[in-house]
């Protein structure tokens, strides 16, 4: 890629770790996993850490980043939705939701690139309006196993289905792909301006991306291409073409 590289955001999370002097001691910490930063950097990007803020934050990180990658972590909470909680909710993180549905929100409407995965991807729904199935099994009764039990997150372990009339089918070039899966939440009411545009055998939403095709990029998938990109080069490609956007609206 020739000239200036695009900046691309990663959101984060906040989680206790041990101290780098005193293993027994634990202390608040930005976290984002190092396999995002390292594929963007593969597919010609530079990445940041965003950390949670507020609104402001948001809005200088927005101008900052030319792309943003919603990234895994914690369930949305039913909350920030007007939902009530499911039992089955695990972990939620509501300052965090907030934070990134600005940062959504905020980089769409500035036309920067924008990609998401597992709970990225359900952020994404979220600030377009639409809702989570806060728990597969307990709303799918003959739901598919969506939490693998492999040794390896690099291993796929279900196949979905894509629509060819698709942003996804264009970049992927096939009609089925095996993906891997860590999720127990899903994409319940699509937000509106987005469409699905591929599942899982039992109907489980796996991507999500804008109905309007000449809009800005912007692409959700409930799997994590990132692990994926050096068993199947198809799934590199997704990181890919979402750079090449970002490059195209890179700041001045």
């Amino acid at each position: 890629m020739m000239g200036k590289k695009p900046v691309i955001g990663l959101t984060s999370t906040i989680m206790e770790t041990s101290t780098i002097e005193n293993k027994e001691q634990t202390i608040p910490t930005v976290v984002v996993y190092n396999k995002f930063a390292e594929t963007v950097r593969e597919a010609g990007g530079i990445p940041i850490v965003i950390p949670m803020g507020d609104a402001e934050e948001a809005s200088n990180y927005v101008k900052l980043c030319d792309g943003i990658i919603f990234t895994g972590g914690e369930d949305i909470s039913a909350l920030t939705y007007g939902h009530k909680p499911h039992p089955e909710v695990k972990q939620v993180n509501k300052h965090r939701d907030d934070f990134e549905m600005e940062l959504v929100q905020m980089a769409h409407k500035e036309k920067k690139a924008i990609l998401g995965m597992c709970r990225g991807y359900h952020m994404i729904n979220v600030s377009f309006g639409g809702s989570i199935i806060q728990d597969v099994k307990s709303e799918f009764s003959d739901s598919i196993n969506h939490f693998q039990l492999s040794s390896t997150r690099t291993e796929p372990s279900h196949m979905v289905k894509i629509e060819e009339d698709s942003l996804l089918h264009e970049i992927i070039g096939e009609n089925d792909v095996a993906v891997n899966s860590f999720h127990h939440q899903a994409i319940g009411e699509v937000g509106k301006g987005l469409r699905a545009t591929a599942k899982a055998e039992d109907g489980v939403i796996e991507a999500l991306e804008l109905e309007d095709r000449n809009g800005s990029f912007l692409l959700g998938t409930q799997w994590h291409p990132e692990e994926l990109r050096h068993e199947n080069e198809k799934m590199m490609e997704i990181i890919k073409t979402f750079i090449d956007e970002a490059s195209k609206t890179k700041s001045k």
